[in-house]
């Protein structure tokens, strides 16, 4: 079953405003930068898995290259920071993060089943210089 939270992050948040409890926040809470929504958004299925968690990660990687506090915690604990950052994934799913010496970073996203995993995403961060 889907959590009400998660439909409530799919309203836009011009909208959502609207009809919420108008909560008085902190300025700590007000710019929070490692949030990715102001309600926590629950994944339960690979199709949403698929539709939501590459933007997710996309900001998630953009971020690696340039807060290195960020890089180091998401290397070590990739679905911990997620959670933090209001983000809960199915208990099947793994994360990992790499970034070699030269390389750019790379996350890939896995069903675990079992001894056998699944690869469901491969997301890695390019830059492309416009003119």
């Amino acid at each position: 079953m889907i959590k009400k939270n998660f439909w409530r992050s799919l309203i836009p948040q011009n909208l959502r405003a609207s009809f919420q409890k108008k909560v008085s926040k902190s300025v700590d809470e007000k710019y929070d930068l490692s949030r990715f929504d102001e309600q926590d958004i629950i994944l339960e299925n690979e199709t949403q898995i698929q539709e939501f968690l590459p933007d997710i990660l996309g900001q998630a990687l953009a971020r690696t290259w340039i807060d290195r506090r960020f890089l180091e915690a998401f290397y070590e604990q990739p679905v911990e920071i997620l959670e933090k950052a209001g983000v809960f994934l199915p208990k099947s799913i793994s994360i990992e993060f790499s970034k070699e010496e030269k390389e750019r970073p790379k996350v890939v996203v896995f069903k675990n089943s079992g001894k056998d995993k699944t690869r469901l995403l491969q997301l890695k961060l390019v830059m492309v210089a416009g003119t």
